[in-house]
């Protein structure tokens, strides 16, 4: 079922009818019921007598919080290996949507990159962010890759990179907060663009292979900056080798 597994519907909500979802997939009676059997067995939906089928959990929810537990113990490393992570998933991801975005996926994307230029022209004279506002930022920018990963049309991509997202999230909590890194990410989304609107599958790559690079320069530089017992700030050395992309 497309829609339990590629849309983030929230735990409680009530499967449509029958008829609904016939008409919505083009499939027959019996595929619905059979499917429908299938995501209560492995605990998707829940059927409770008298009310209807409900989604019990998003598929993704159990790697999420498997992703979740992982990252958290990685301590200092976490962030370069999200970021090799992330190259695989999303770099990949830039280029297939350049070859079967739709006009409505790429109108979509451009809306929500309209929403985050918006954000931070309205509030460029505030250099240090509010946290709900840094966290209304950041689910943009993940819608944003949400929808490049819909935009793919293949459903694993947006199961992944939906059982990343809080971890990706986590890792944009000190970047974002930063307004040369929101103008410099909403450049690099309009390059991604472009290229899908282009349809040309190799500058998508290399767009979003940019995007990544500066998310990881960006990491990079937040950690080598901490702040004294005395408020001052002090630069680390250099990185080692093997913190290098």
């Amino acid at each position: 079922m497309n829609m339990i597994l590629s849309d983030p519907i929230p735990p409680g909500t009530r499967l449509p009818p029958e008829r609904e979802l016939v008409n919505r997939f083009g499939v027959s009676r019996p595929v619905i019921r059979e499917s429908v059997r299938m995501l209560v067995a492995r605990g998707v939906l829940k059927e409770v007598p008298g009310k209807g089928t409900f989604v019990w959990q998003n598929v993704s929810e159990p790697l999420k919080d498997l992703l979740n537990v992982f990252a958290a113990g990685r301590g200092p490393s976490a962030h370069r290996h999200l970021f090799e992570v992330r190259s695989l998933l999303e770099i990949e991801i830039a280029g297939l949507a350049a070859e079967r975005a739709t006009s409505e996926d790429i109108c979509a994307l451009k809306k929500i990159n309209d929403k985050l230029a918006r954000m931070t022209k309205k509030n460029r004279l505030e250099e240090i962010w509010p946290q709900d506002k840094l966290r209304t930022y950041n689910q943009l920018e993940l819608e944003f890759h949400m929808g490049l990963a819909r935009a793919t049309k293949n459903e694993f991509f947006v199961i992944l990179l939906g059982a990343l997202a809080e971890a990706i999230s986590e890792s944009w909590t000190h970047i974002h907060d930063r307004s040369e890194t929101r103008a410099q990410g909403i450049e690099l989304h309009a390059n991604i663009l472009a290229a899908i609107s282009a349809r040309d599958a190799r500058a998508a790559r290399r767009a979003a292979r940019e995007n990544l690079k500066a998310f990881l320069e960006a990491g990079q530089e937040e950690k080598g900056v901490q702040v004294s017992k005395e408020g001052k700030h002090r630069r680390l050395g250099p990185l080692t080798e093997g913190e290098h992309e």
